[in-house]
């Protein structure tokens, strides 16, 4: 089976920076301003120039071609990389999703470190998405949240940013709203028959490169922004719920769910919890610390085929 090198995985492009201002991301998510290089591109931003909601299919088919396994090189790629974004990058099990924008707030006193700790504020950019294929309510959907701090309320100025990535259920389950779920850096597995060759399938790859494919360490926020001879305190579980006062409504598919100038005038606020022992969403252990507070909502070929979210791995 053909592997493509880490090197050449990330000399794509001479633009690609580990540092990126907030308004340069957030160019790519909203301006839609790609141009099409091949007929495959063309096609698929098509859809979103004509306010479509694309529907892309997560197949194993996808994951092997032509005797390369693209699911390997992203996985290493994605632990290996802090990019904020590609030319392309085909997403090959979260293809579905719609960004935001916002704010990173801590409000509450806590004993963790760097963007954890009391007071700290970052510019947002956020993707709401769907593991596998499934968006309409009715359907068994895993729903995942992967964020992007930037450390800094200047929106021109560069930095490195610290990413997380969270999910409710990675295999799916009966939910009629995404702001009804709890995603959580540690999510439970779920059982669904039908995808279930799949579903081991990306476990196996996943647990190749890093040691345990469901928990996704979130130290990158604790060791951000850090002062002189401050210790890096780093909680083990991290959780996002939305918060009571984020309108619901019946839309069918997540993505006009979330759309904030359709929905959600005031925006979307989600509540930022922690704990150290439990990763259980239901568990008595979970403090709220903070807010993420999204002003603003996308669906876009930049959402969906540029925007990189780097996984850290496990220590």
């Amino acid at each position: 089976m053909k592997y493509l090198p880490l090197s050449l995985l990330l000399l794509t492009s001479s633009s690609l920076f580990a540092a990126t201002s907030f308004n340069e991301v957030r160019n790519i998510v909203f301006e839609n301003n790609q141009r099409a290089t091949t007929q495959e591109i063309q096609n698929e931003m098509k859809a979103y120039e004509q306010g479509r909601l694309p529907h892309y299919e997560v197949t194993s088919s996808k994951f092997i071609v032509n005797g390369v396994n693209k699911l390997l090189n992203r996985a290493v790629s994605t632990l290996n990389d802090k990019f904020d974004y590609y030319p392309r990058l085909e997403k090959l099990v979260h293809s579905n999703g719609a960004c935001f924008t916002g704010v990173w707030s801590i409000t509450a006193a806590n004993p963790y470190s760097g963007y954890f700790k009391r007071g700290t504020q970052g510019l947002f950019i956020g993707r709401a998405s769907t593991a596998l294929t499934e968006t309409e309510r009715g359907e068994p959907r895993g729903f995942g949240f992967a964020g992007k701090i930037f450390p800094t309320l200047n929106p021109n100025e560069s930095v490195e940013t610290a990413n997380f990535f969270l999910v409710d259920v990675l295999m799916g389950t009966q939910r009629d709203r995404y702001l009804d779920s709890k995603m959580t850096n540690n999510p439970a597995t779920g059982f669904r028959i039908s995808v279930l060759g799949m579903a081991l399938q990306i476990a196996n790859i996943f647990k190749g490169v890093d040691t345990d494919p469901n928990f996704r360490p979130v130290y990158p926020i604790s060791e951000m922004g850090l002062v002189a001879g401050e210790k890096i305190r780093t909680p083990k579980f991290m959780m996002l719920e939305t918060d009571k006062s984020s309108a619901r409504n019946d839309d069918i598919d997540f993505r006009d769910e979330l759309n904030i100038r359709k929905n959600h005038p005031n925006g979307i606020k989600f509540n930022i919890l922690v704990n150290d022992t439990d990763k259980d969403q239901a568990a008595k252990e979970w403090k709220r610390i903070g807010n993420i507070q999204v002003q603003e909502s996308t669906v876009s070929y930049g959402c969906d085929r540029q925007l990189h979210f780097a996984h850290p791995k496990i220590k």
